[in-house]
Parts: C-alpha cells; structure tokens; sequence
C-alpha cells in the first residue's frame, strides 16, 4: 500500500499457537503494483526436508502466511487429511487482522475491524469456532458529516446517478462523481465515504469496481469479534498446532517439475503445493523460479496496495455510540457500542485512506496531528491523548500497506485468473477474491477456495 519502511510495531498479545481444538470446521464457502517483476536469483538452499508424511494420498503442502486466508486454507486442508506446514514471518498470527488491548482495557482494532451484515464466511467461521459478534452500533455506510447523516434515500440516488455516468470502458471515481454532481463532488459524504474505504487515489481508482460495491452495501448492520478479531486467526492457529511455524520468512518460491519448493534462511521444503498468501505488496520480494506465472501477472495488472493508518485513543467517560466523516479529508472517526452495556466504549478509533490524508495528517511524524484534529472533529469525546495509538500499514515491514484496490480500466475478468492454480502454486489473499477484495472475508473465501483447488 505504499512505500515500504521497517516495522516499528510488535504484537502486544502473546503466542497464539497452543494446542488448542476449535469447537468446529470452518464451512466451505463459494466464492500490486502493475511495473514488471523482478525475477530473483535461485536462493541456494542450507539443507532439504519435507514435512512429515501422512497416510496414503496424503497431498503435502506448505502455506505462506498465516493471515486469515493461509489460516483459512491450512485449517481446510488439515481438516481434509492433508499434511500441511504454515510458515509466517512474524512473530503472531492475523497478518493484517491485529487486536490489541489499550490502557484501560478496551479491545481495539488494528487492522481488519468491520464484518459486514452481507459477509457470511466470516460469520459463519465465528459462529463455528465458537466466537460471538457484537454490533458496533455504529453507521458505516452513512457516516454523518458536518453533523448530518445522509438518509439511504438520498445515498442510493446519488450513487445511482453516478453509476449512470460510468461510460462501458470505465473511468476514475473522482471523474464519475464530478461528472454526476458537478466541480463540489469532493464533499458529497458517499464520495467521501468510498475515498476513505478505497484507500488509495480516488483520481486513479476505478468506478466501475468500486462504486458497484458500495452500490451493494446498503445495511448498516456490521459487527466484530468480542474480545478482537484476530481471535479468528488464533482460533485457527490454535487448531494447527506445531504447523504453524512464526518468525519463519519464506524467501524463495520455486516450481521444480510437478514439485513446489519454499525455502526460507534455515531449510528448503520439497512440497506436492504451495499456497502464496502474503500481502499484495510482498509478492515482488519472494525469489519466484523459474519467475512468477504469466497468468498472475496478467491478472494484478490494474491492482495496487492502499495506504492504510488507524489511531486507536482512550477516552475519559464514554459517549453515545457514533461514527463521523472528516468533511474534507478521507479519514472518519467512531466509537463503538460496548459488547457489555448500553453506551459506547471509553475508546474512539480512526481510519485514514490514501496517501493525500496520511501526508495531511503528517503521519510519517507520529500521531500528534491526527490527534488534534480529531478533537475538532469529535468535541463529544474526551481523549486521552498522551495514549493514543497509531498504527501505520505503511510502516509495518510485513505488509508495506493497507489493503488492495482496483484501477480505472481493470478487466472484470482478471481476478478468476488469479484464482487459478499454477502447476503446484496457488495464490491466495484478500486481493484474489474479487468483489470481496479489500475485507477480511475476502480473505476468508480466499483461502477457503485455494483449500478447495487442493482437494478437489
């Protein structure tokens, strides 16, 4: 999602992978940067082993990343008999899924926060691993702004009439909504709203994907795990046990005849498939031999990473559950419902999209700004400034950015290219899943879908 930079974040939760059982299987479920690759040289490996062999028509398989798609796709498979092995780079599970506990001792989100009313793989996986969901009580679609919030009325004719506008070779969604609403189109609150989700360049992003979704969404009826979501992750870890190996970068992804080969500073695996499930933005650093499959890069073209930076702020009292849109700028702020009460959480969190509001907000320098001008924005709210939390995508050494999002002019077709298998790789993550790209059942069904291309 951006540039990249060394990570200055650690996991304030502790080792996920006891040897736990989930209560269920998770239920099956249907469902980058456009510059050419670089080819890395051909890593030399220090010694060769597999993992360990299973009973006959055992498939062994290794999994990079342990985010919610590689999770989802090694729990599937370990499920199905298959012998897998997870190999994650740091030092937690979750990927971009990351709960944390502030001061005061409110759960907060990270990364991956809002499981829609329409997204029934993640709901379903919480409800069979045992994870219960509270409403967040607060409007995601229709955020107020400049103290008003837009009724569904009003929000479904103006993104009508800007779908309306998109010509068949589609356009940008800045161009679609000044087309529609004319030269003020930057403070309609639904342009607002899908140019801080997107996360990217609403001059670059395309239309015709991005307005269609939020065309779709038109519930407000979203909710999270109690206790954090990355409990998903841990939940499923917890089930994998020993398979599941941190602080272990792959380095190398290799294709040897009908054989994959993941290498990593300690050991080459020889291995029946792989599964690729790392961020977008990381698919350049792997060494890929003999280079990365055609069809891939056929379809990343037109798919970039976001830039993503949440702040996480304790406050002195609670107040009436909200969510407020910056009237000019691609960031809102909420506070949610409290799972065990009435009122709102002692907590407000924020997110900001795009690389026009992390530069507005100086977040290259720290929290200090955004904190001011969420006070402005949310006089309601007593902060606890001196604890805020910034949590910045575009820091964090394993994801380089927040999320995928599509450009202007990307073939409606390209995502069924990614989700085909190459000889004994697959690919998996929230930026295969195609209309789900971006979220965290994108991920979900991503994985769900690599698992089922493995097994048939």
């Amino acid at each position: 999602m951006g540039a990249r930079g060394s990570s200055q974040t650690r996991s304030q939760r502790g080792s996920c992978c006891q040897p736990q059982t989930p209560n269920a299987v998770m239920a099956s479920s249907s469902s980058t940067n456009t510059s050419a690759r670089t080819v890395h040289p051909k890593i030399a490996t220090r010694r060769s082993c597999t993992p360990r062999m299973g009973h006959a028509g055992t498939v062994r398989i290794g999994v990079v990343g342990a985010g919610l798609a590689g999770l989802a796709c090694a729990w599937k498979l370990h499920r199905a008999g298959h012998d897998v092995v997870v190999l994650e780079a740091r030092d937690r599970v979750g990927g971009r899924t990351w709960s944390t506990t502030l001061p005061n001792g409110v759960v907060v989100e990270r990364g991956g926060e809002w499981i829609d009313a329409d997204q029934h793989t993640i709901r379903r996986a919480c409800a069979e691993l045992g994870l219960p969901l509270a409403p967040h009580g607060v409007r995601f679609h229709r955020r107020r702004v400049n103290g008003e919030v837009p009724t569904l009325a009003t929000l479904e004719r103006t993104l009508a009439d800007v779908a309306a506008r998109i010509p068949d070779g589609d356009t940008t969604v800045a161009a679609a909504f000044e087309e529609a609403l004319g030269p003020e189109y930057g403070a309609d609150p639904a342009f607002l709203r899908i140019a801080t989700s997107t996360a990217g360049d609403p001059a670059a992003a395309s239309a015709r994907f991005h307005v269609a979704r939020a065309e779709g969404a038109r519930v407000d009826a979203a909710t999270r795990v109690v206790g954090g979501n990355q409990r998903i992750a841990e939940t499923l870890a917890a089930g994998l046990g020993d398979r599941v190996r941190l602080r272990t970068p792959v380095a190398g992804v290799a294709v040897e005849g009908r054989h994959a080969v993941l290498t990593t500073d300690r050991e080459s695996l020889e291995l029946d498939r792989a599964v690729v499930a790392v961020p977008l933005a990381l698919l350049d650093d792997l060494g890929w031999e003999p280079g990365f499959p055609e069809q891939w890069q056929t379809g990343l073209e037109h798919l970039v990473t976001g830039t993503a930076v949440k702040l996480s702020v304790p406050t002195a009292g609670s107040a009436h559950p909200d969510g407020v849109q910056h009237p000019e700028l691609a960031w809102w702020a909420w506070n949610s419902l409290d799972p065990a009460g009435d009122g709102g959480v002692p907590a407000v969190s924020c997110f900001a999209g795009g690389p026009a509001t992390r530069d507005r907000l100086e977040l290259a320098d720290g929290p200090a700004r955004w904190v001011e001008e969420l006070g402005a924005l949310r006089p309601d709210l007593d902060l606890v400034a001196d604890q805020a939390l910034l949590t910045d995508w575009e820091a964090e050494a394993w994801t380089r950015g927040g999320y995928s999002y599509v450009l202007a002019g990307r073939s409606p077709a390209a995502a069924a290219l990614l989700q085909r298998p190459a000889g004994p790789l697959v690919l998996a993550g929230e930026h295969t899943a195609g209309p789900h790209s971006g979220t965290m059942e994108g991920a979900l069904l991503s994985g769900v879908r690599a698992a089922r291309s493995i097994t048939g």
